[in-house]
């Protein structure tokens, strides 16, 4: 025996209460697209965490690549603008 699916009998949305009987086609596709673009949202929090996250790991591969082939940072000239020529 398959159990029954929950049903929605109402819906809060922006502080208030709406039954699921008395909201319209186009307030029931409004409400779906609002669910997918949260969907969405969460979609590309994750991609973005996920790819900061990998950015880190070359960026660390990098500085030790730097330092296993002993690879020297460019020594600073500091330029004396102080004299009086």
């Amino acid at each position: 025996m398959a159990e029954d699916t929950p049903q929605i009998e109402t819906i809060n949305f922006d502080g208030e209460a709406y039954s699921v009987e008395d909201l319209t086609s186009r307030v029931v596709d409004g409400f779906n697209t609002l669910v997918r673009l949260q969907q969405d949202v969460q979609e590309q929090a994750y991609q973005l965490k996920k790819s900061q996250s990998a950015q880190g790991a070359i960026s660390a591969e990098i500085k030790a690549m730097i330092t296993e082939d002993k690879i020297k940072p460019l020594e600073e000239t500091v330029i004396d603008d102080t004299s009086t020529e």
